[in-house]
């Protein structure tokens, strides 16, 4: 006969690792971690959007649905508080609650010109800065090349 298992003993967590691709547009930024994330293994994968207007982000669920990515589910989340960064950091606060570790994807412009670090860089270093530290966090800043003509 199998002993009753204690009531006092911790239920195994079953959930996996969770990998937050960080979404303000659908456009060219976001191709390289849509490429990245299927190599991430037994992920539980999902796409971020932290709504800040809510017609920029209606369209872009719109955006999003036309692209038919059933692998990759769209979560849109309300600020809790006056920066994107310090939202994004309370979502990943909130996954790590249930899970062994969240690994965030922040795709970054690369204009390949001198002046881009000081316009196009601010948000998605800001965001990896605020997850420094967080235990069970990894934070993937992927810059993608944007060749404009001259």
């Amino acid at each position: 006969m199998e002993a009753a298992r204690s009531t006092s003993e911790p239920a195994r967590s079953t959930a996996r690792r969770l990998a937050l691709v960080l979404l303000g547009a659908v456009d060219r930024r976001m191709l390289p971690a849509l490429t990245l994330v299927p190599q991430l293994a037994r992920c539980e994968a999902r796409a971020l959007h932290i709504s800040v207007d809510p017609a920029a982000a209606h369209d872009l669920a719109r955006a999003w649905m036309d692209l038919d990515l059933h692998w990759l589910p769209l979560h849109i989340e309300e600020p809790t508080g006056p920066t994107l960064a310090g939202t994004v950091r309370d979502v990943v606060g909130r996954e790590l609650r249930a899970r062994p570790g969240v690994t965030v994807i922040v795709p970054e412009m690369d204009l390949g010109r001198w002046w881009q670090p000081l316009l196009h860089r601010s948000a998605g270093r800001e965001i990896a800065w605020h997850l420094h530290g967080l235990r069970r966090v990894t934070t993937v800043v992927l810059p993608v090349r944007l060749d404009l003509g001259a």
